[in-house]
């Protein structure tokens, strides 16, 4: 059983110890909401599980000392060389091939290459360069030194592990690569391991489950059931709603999480039952999701409670075609805005099939980030203080809508609550409302953890995360 925690945030002044230094051209994000000293009330931040006496992820010290092993020069903080006049912009893609991540990652290198098919003579001249991160991120150095150094890329697509991005934010703090995270963990882009230059285009964790949460509120009830993956994506899902739900006035009857080897569903339906809550918060994906959707809809006796949760508990197309009709019913949070008409477009223009929608449209996204930056600013010179300029101020319309960057290069996206039916056979989708857009909560560049609003600033009505929970 795992339940919300409480922990004491350090001075707000002070620094993360893991928090990468950037290269002496770019200056430092600075965050604007800051919590006052010790006292300031804080829920345990999802990256915090513990392992060995600490906590999980490698330090910037540790990524130096396993990367001297392939003979890396990233030790030396140099700023790499980037193109001249006269030769094409660089792309880096370090995704994997094979293993349990490589899926999503060929959705999202169909939705790059789709919306450069798309842009055709028109698309500015670009050398893509492609390695394999390997299933469990082992050859991930190997292709950072390459890239970063060697190939000497100008943007960097990084890993969709949460070890792998680590490791590529590491290996470009000194550098001139603009990174683009594509693992969904907070810490990373606007937390404890942010960079001036690294950005973030897939919704993080807080995106994918806390705007739910006082929708949920209003609709479904106010004692809710939290469940989902024992690991980093689905406890800081849990963990997210928890705060959003609690902060709009909710309460919870208990949280269990399931690993994936366990397969303990009869345990957590029983749990269910006892507990008797209005709706149930479900922060699985994949094979799991799957079981849950189905352990649910077989349960004897039945259980009539709503199921909610983010996009991934029934992912269009893959995890929803296993799901079939136990996924009928189920509201999920999406930012796409027709899946089904964007995942046919991309097969119908490069042949491809495509098993994650969202992060096909991502793939698109980015390239869309990338060719308006090249465009508005370049990428010709050894400052790159223009180009990162010219993506915070990017403002584009995809697969998703429209999309702006935060000032801690998060993406502001535009969220829905959606239900998918079947109807014919087919998959049919129905949008029960739009929530607009949603913004990640300032943690601070260097720091995570939940503050209080403070003193100084205004009360804004319309964002329910500074509420207090009604006593």
């Amino acid at each position: 059983m795992k339940l919300l925690s409480r922990y004491e945030r350090s001075s707000a002044d002070s620094r993360s110890s893991n928090a990468p230094e950037q290269g002496d051209n770019h200056s430092r994000r600075v965050p604007s909401v800051r919590a006052g000293g010790p006292e300031t009330e804080a829920y345990e931040r999802p990256c915090s599980r513990m392992a060995s006496g600490g906590r999980i992820g490698i330090s910037r010290r540790e990524f130096l000392v396993a990367s001297a092993g392939i003979g890396t020069l990233l030790v030396c903080g140099l700023s790499s060389a980037v193109a001249e006049e006269d030769r094409p912009v660089r792309i880096g893609f370090i995704l994997p091939e094979t293993g349990p991540l490589a899926a999503e990652a060929a959705s999202l290198m169909a939705g790059f290459e789709y919306f450069m098919a798309e842009k055709g003579v028109d698309a500015p001249p670009l050398d893509i360069v492609k390695r394999d991160s390997g299933p469990k991120d082992e050859k991930t150095l190997e292709a950072l030194a390459e890239l970063v150094m060697n190939k000497e890329v100008q943007f960097l697509v990084g890993p969709p592990s949460l070890g792998g991005s680590e490791k590529a934010v590491h290996a470009v703090a000194g550098s001139n690569v603009i990174l683009f995270v594509t693992n969904r963990s907070v810490r990373l882009v606007g937390g404890e391991l942010c960079l001036t230059g690294s950005f973030r285009l897939c919704g993080n964790n807080y995106q994918s489950s806390q705007p739910l949460a006082p929708w949920a509120v209003k609709n479904l009830g106010r004692k809710v059931f939290i469940t989902g993956d024992d690991d980093t994506q689905g406890n800081e899902e849990a963990d997210y709603f928890a705060y959003g739900f609690e902060k709009a006035g909710g309460t919870f009857g208990d949280r269990l999480m399931v690993g994936a080897d366990t397969g303990k569903m009869d345990d957590l339906l029983e749990a269910i039952r006892k507990t008797a809550p209005d709706f149930i918060f479900a922060s699985f994906r994949e094979g799991p999701a799957v079981g849950f959707l189905k352990a649910v809809r077989d349960a004897s006796p039945a259980l009539t409670q709503p199921v909610v949760g983010p996009e991934s508990l029934t992912a269009f197309p893959h995890t929803l075609a296993l799901c079939g009709k136990n996924a009928e019913g189920v509201r999920t949070l999406t930012t796409l805005e027709d899946p089904v008409e964007f995942v046919g477009r991309i097969k119908q223009k490069t042949g491809r099939d495509v098993a994650s929608a969202i992060r096909a449209a991502e793939g698109c996204d980015l390239a869309a980030v990338i060719l308006h930056a090249l465009r508005e600013a370049g990428l010709r010179d050894a400052d790159v203080t223009r180009t990162i300029k010219a993506i915070e101020n990017t403002e584009i319309s995809g697969p998703r809508g429209r999309i702006q960057f935060d000032k801690n290069h998060e993406p502001i996206l535009e969220v829905m609550v959606q239900q998918w039916e079947t109807v014919g056979g087919n998959p049919t989708r129905k949008i029960v409302e739009k929530l607009g857009a949603s913004r990640t909560l300032d943690f601070g560049c260097g720091r995570m953890g939940f503050p209080k609003r403070p003193e100084s600033e205004k009360k804004d009505d319309t964002e329910i995360i500074w509420e207090e929970k009604d006593e």
